[in-house]
């Protein structure tokens, strides 16, 4: 057999097709890996898009919360304290508003059962003035306040067929527990139970956790009696609206790594999602007994049938009823999308 020669031209044909080849195999692998990317930022995207919107709701629930509940004069005071935080038969009580337009007699509010605002309602002061704002970022605490144990099943129903009690649902053990260790044990029984951690229960440890941090927030502007504007943010810059305005003024530079932070926050400002909307808050809330019609069956027979709440009688009632649907802290009339970002927010 002949060997080919060093200057046998076959060989340059090979290392052509080869170099070929790997260039082929590299600009195939860019590709592949650019298009990963650009699906990760759109996968991203998306992710951030549906946190602003569960901001939405978030900021929906705030507004109809804070209507009534939520004024409490915290940390509770004595009497030797001012103000100081009333109480009946000697224990703290809960105060409550009667509504962002006070359902008595259509002041200003939130009022307090006194008819005397629970804070400056001065147009343009403090929140919850008209004209200002609150800022709410969110995330996940290490342990809420007054949080209870994530047992399913304190009671399980007695199966022994033996034993006098079998299937009666007893409600024999205390449901559900605290996740601070209140000294309850079975064998204790109720006199086991103590007070000793009960501040510790009742106010939680609020510690945010590390990894729900920094990723979604939203913001409401009072821009009347009873409307709002709702900011729904998706990023890291906590609510505030920029750096100069706001961050330096109210002195919290220390959150984006002190004074020089200014391009972290302009950095996380410009990934961020906002998306702006309006809503309206009113006094009107479900009736407790009130369900919803039988529209199945009414559209044939008649319109106005309506199926008593949870009657065993009907699939319907069972399913349909809204005689649990409690609403105490009024509702929101309509919520319109902002196109553009408004001027106070």
């Amino acid at each position: 057999m002949m060997r080919p020669s060093m200057n046998d031209p076959r060989r340059g044909t090979i290392l052509i097709v080869v170099a070929g080849i790997s260039a082929l195999l590299a600009s195939l692998a860019l590709t592949f890996l650019v298009r990963m990317r650009s699906d990760v930022e759109e996968s991203q995207l998306v992710v951030q898009y549906a946190q602003a919107k569960i901001m939405l709701a978030a900021a929906c629930n705030y507004v109809q919360e804070s209507s009534r509940m939520g004024w409490d004069r915290y940390p509770l005071k004595s009497s030797g304290a001012s103000p100081t935080t009333p109480t009946v038969d000697g224990l703290h009580i809960h105060e409550e508003a009667f509504g962002w337009i006070d359902e008595r007699d259509g002041r200003l509010g939130p009022l307090d059962r006194n008819g005397l605002p629970f804070a400056d309602l001065t147009p343009g002061g403090k929140w919850p003035a008209v004209g200002t704002s609150a800022r709410c970022p969110m995330y996940v605490m290490k342990r809420p306040p007054y949080a209870t144990q994530l047992t399913a099943c304190y009671n399980p129903m007695n199966r022994d067929s033996t034993s006098p009690d079998f299937c009666w649902p007893l409600l024999k053990y205390p449901d559900p527990q605290p996740v601070t260790s209140n000294g309850w044990t079975r064998a204790g029984g109720p006199s086991s139970a103590t007070n000793t951690r009960y501040v510790d229960f009742e106010t939680g440890d609020r510690t945010p956790q590390p990894q729900s941090t920094g990723k979604s927030w939203f913001r409401v502007y009072r821009d009347g009696p009873g409307t709002f504007v709702v900011t729904c943010g998706s990023g890291g810059t906590m609510g505030f609206r920029d750096w100069a305005t706001e961050v330096v003024p109210q002195n919290q530079t220390g959150l984006f790594g002190g004074p020089g932070g200014q391009a972290l926050f302009d950095d996380l400002k410009s990934t961020e999602i906002r998306i702006w909307y309006r809503i309206e808050w009113t006094a009107a809330s479900t009736e407790v007994s009130y369900h919803n019609l039988d529209h199945d069956f009414g559209a044939i027979w008649e319109h106005y049938e309506s199926w008593p709440p949870n009657a065993s009688h009907t699939w319907s009632g069972a399913v349909r009823t809204q005689t649990w649907m409690k609403n105490p802290v009024g509702t929101i009339r309509w919520i319109q999308r902002l196109v553009t970002e408004p001027t106070s927010w």
